[in-house]
């Protein structure tokens, strides 16, 4: 009996054994299927993802080679590592512009993700990725997870969108608002930090601190404004009361010339009345004594009157003089006024035309420049250039050092194109990096050779602050040559363009339309 339960038990595990033996195959296929359908799978991933850089596509290449090889390949894993330092590093330098695999994403995610409420913030922001000219992917990315991991409704949808769109919009807008109205040079370095703040900010949370600080500018700058309009009614108040009475002096200086001219004539009158009476009285007299008392009452008369009439003329001149003395002061007072304020409006209109930061002509003055170079152009056809610069990679230097250290590359630029131009070009900033030259009688092969010229001294610049240094430092540009039927405007929308081609082609360019 206990033999046969002993054989029993043998026969339990022996059943036992082979049970899981099966299992542990099923396992070890089951695996090996999953191994060689992921082997598949990344390759074909790998090569849906070929041709979007060459660079990767060699990391690509080694990663199908070694699949061959199992997926635990120690090679394969190196290979993995170096394809993910490509990637990183490729997306580091990034220019921004959507990459074409994004459209795969977006056309991916909106076939998984299928209520109405993912579809419509999917797609808007597709369009935005699709329309912007410079994408920040690590924002774009966060922004797909904030939609797919949220129950959206539609409230939902377009508050997470609108960190991706009205962030930029209305960056953009207050850009063109502070570069568009004149700043008081009280608030220049201020307004230049609200600017490059507008220029970096890329969250929600920053840019509600960065819109304060653009709208308390503004309203300073409104409220000095309004103050300078205030002081110029009164100035403008005063001048009338001034003039007022400027009028009123001149007004009774003319009263009394009048006066002393009407006594003068009543002088006369009196006089003559008196020697014609004398006159007669003499013909009629018969006796010497008779005449001689009439001659005497006559002349007594008109010895009165011309007392008379000297001491009303002394009064008057007195009068008068004392009016002209007054009007004098007043004229003098005026002409002293008016010197002041002639020198206060060349200095607010040579502040006004000059950027506070660079001390370059400004937007402004650069627009008046155009307007006679371009009037000069049409009317003599002599030769006009223009150049568009653009510092290449401003926003890594403001980002890597601060935004003083931005300045100071902005001031030495500045004074480089400003001492190496030639003495009839005109060279002005025209906002944030980017800055005009205007050359006169320059055709547009001089006028890159020139340019050429300029952007090799900056290239050879060091630029140091406070110990730091970031070289090197490169400027690109875009050319142009006035033609027939040009506009100022057509000519600036070339230069652009070319300016562009130069970013496009590897910065450090200057490229002609």
């Amino acid at each position: 009996m206990g033999f046969f339960t002993k054989d029993t038990d043998q026969d339990k595990w022996k059943d036992k054994y082979l049970k899981l033996f099966d299992e542990q195959q099923k396992l070890a296929i089951t695996e090996s299927e999953k191994q060689a359908l992921l082997c598949k799978t990344i390759i074909r991933l790998s090569l849906a993802a070929s041709g979007f850089d060459a660079q990767l596509d060699a990391h690509l290449q080694s990663i199908r080679d070694h699949l061959e090889r199992g997926i635990d390949s120690n090679a394969l894993k190196q290979d993995l590592e170096n394809f993910a330092t490509a990637l990183g590093d490729i997306n580091t330098l990034s220019s921004g512009k959507p990459s074409p695999g994004t459209g795969l994403l977006f056309d991916f995610l909106l076939r998984q993700y299928t209520s109405t409420a993912h579809q419509a913030a999917l797609q808007a922001l597709k369009a935005v990725s699709e329309s912007s000219e410079a994408v920040n992917h690590e924002q774009l990315f966060g922004t797909i997870l904030a939609i797919i991991n949220t129950d959206l409704s539609a409230a939902d949808a377009s508050d997470v969108m609108a960190n991706q769109i009205d962030i930029k919009i209305v960056s953009g807008q207050l850009l063109r608002l502070l570069d568009g109205i004149d700043i008081p040079t009280v608030f220049s370095q201020q307004a230049q930090t609200v600017k490059q703040e507008l220029l970096a900010v890329n969250s929600p949370t920053p840019f509600r601190v960065v819109l304060d600080k653009s709208i308390d500018l503004l309203l300073k700058v409104k409220q000095h404004n309004q103050l300078e309009r205030q002081d110029i009614d009164k100035f403008l108040t005063h001048i009338t009361e001034q003039l007022t009475e400027l009028g009123q002096t001149v007004h009774g200086a003319s009263e009394s010339a009048m006066e002393s001219e009407l006594m003068r004539s009543r002088l006369d009158q009196s006089v003559s009345a008196q020697m014609e009476a004398l006159q007669i009285s003499s013909s009629n007299a018969t006796k010497l004594e008779s005449l001689k008392e009439i001659i005497n009452e006559r002349l007594m008369c008109i010895t009165l009157e011309i007392q008379d009439h000297t001491q009303k003329e002394t009064v008057h001149r007195k009068k008068t003089q004392l009016q002209l003395e007054e009007l004098t002061l007043k004229v003098k007072h005026m002409e002293a006024e008016s010197r002041e304020l002639k020198l206060k409006l060349e200095l607010a209109n040579a502040q006004a035309l000059r950027d506070a930061l660079t001390g370059l002509p400004n937007r402004l003055a650069y627009e008046e420049r155009l307007q006679n170079e371009f009037a000069r152009w049409k009317r003599y056809h002599m030769p006009l250039s223009m150049i568009i610069w653009d510092i290449d990679l401003f926003k890594r230097v403001n980002d890597e050092f601060g935004h003083k250290y931005g300045d100071e590359v902005l001031k030495i630029i500045s004074k480089k194109l400003s001492e190496h131009c030639r003495e009839t070009d005109f060279v002005s900033r025209f906002g944030g990096e980017e800055f005009t030259m205007l050359l006169p009688n320059t055709d547009k092969q001089m006028a890159i050779r020139l340019a050429n010229q300029l952007r090799y001294i900056i290239e050879q610049t060091d630029f140091n602050f406070n110990g730091k240094q970031f070289t090197p430092i490169t400027i690109s540009c875009g050319v142009t040559e006035f033609i027939a039927d040009d506009s100022a405007e057509t000519a600036f929308d070339r230069a652009d363009n070319a300016l562009y081609k130069a970013k496009q082609q590897g910065r450090n360019l200057c490229c002609d339309d």
